[in-house]
């Protein structure tokens, strides 16, 4: 049987300056892809679109679907730019010898309202067990409803953890974790060091949606990981920005950032 992948999911708020259109921050993304070389096991790569989609997605309104012609040049303009940041996170991992291959979620994930629907993964057990790292952006997908709408990078790692099985994943962010008020606002806020079935349903209390993220922010990030947990799969969300941080998650570390603990183990 193939070794069951790690998922790491580099965040746009992370990998991308999102006061600023198309912006990498090219120390983390390079720092972030040291210590992914560094780890020679299986692995599925993920990222987010930052600066990079979420104001274009905003400004086509093309989160509740297609409703006129004028949206069709956003898509494109969209992938185009989506394709932009893959590369440089793609050059990256070649440069330091780890062999991988771009593959676009619009072409292998359907939605209905907003839902995924159908998906066909056997692309990315192919390229894991060639040795290659499947890397992966949010996207926009295909709607059956409602003509296209957004399938975020985090809900592409819940549904690998429910179709294919993960060992962890590991959700990079700019911040340490979960907390329990916004750390960019207040310092006083504290780290939510573990999120289990006794406190999840506070934990979510206390997560707003975010404004100007399409993906749903730190909320959304939190109910995937929670989806991954019912599904017997660990998570973590920790801060991408700290040299260091993914490669001890890598190697085993459980006391980085905000662990969600798996409510039953796999194959139970």
């Amino acid at each position: 049987m193939m070794q069951a992948p790690v998922v790491v999911k580099l965040g746009g708020s992370a990998i991308t300056d999102k006061s600023k259109t198309s912006t990498p921050r090219l120390e983390v993304i390079h720092n972030a892809i040291n210590e992914i070389a560094s780890y020679r096991g299986q692995l599925v790569l993920l990222h987010g679109g930052g600066s990079f989609a979420h104001s274009f997605v905003s400004k086509a309104a093309l989160r509740n679907g297609f409703k006129q012609k004028s949206q069709l040049a956003s898509v494109s303009e969209i992938e185009l730019n989506l394709d932009q940041l893959t590369r440089i996170i793609g050059v990256g991992l070649l440069l330091r010898h780890r062999p991988f291959v771009p593959l676009a979620p619009m072409s292998f994930i359907t939605l209905r309202r907003g839902l995924v629907s159908k998906s066909f993964l056997d692309p990315i057990t192919a390229a894991l067990r060639l040795g290659l790292i499947p890397l992966i952006h949010g996207d926009l997908a295909f709607d059956e409803l409602r003509g296209c709408g957004i399938v975020s990078a985090d809900r592409i790692a819940s549904l690998l953890g429910e179709k294919i099985g993960v060992s962890k994943v590991l959700f990079g962010c700019d911040v340490d974790g979960l907390h329990d008020g916004n750390p960019k606002m207040s310092p006083k806020a504290d780290l939510i060091v573990e999120v289990d079935r006794s406190n999840y349903s506070k934990v979510l209390e206390g997560l707003k949606p975010t404004n100007g993220d399409v993906t749903g922010g730190m909320r959304g990030k939190a109910l995937e990981a929670l989806r991954l947990a019912k599904h017997g799969h660990e998570s973590y969300v920790f801060n991408l920005t700290k040299s260091g941080n993914l490669l001890s998650l890598l190697r085993g570390s459980s006391s980085i950032g905000t662990r969600f603990v798996a409510w039953r183990k796999t194959g139970q």
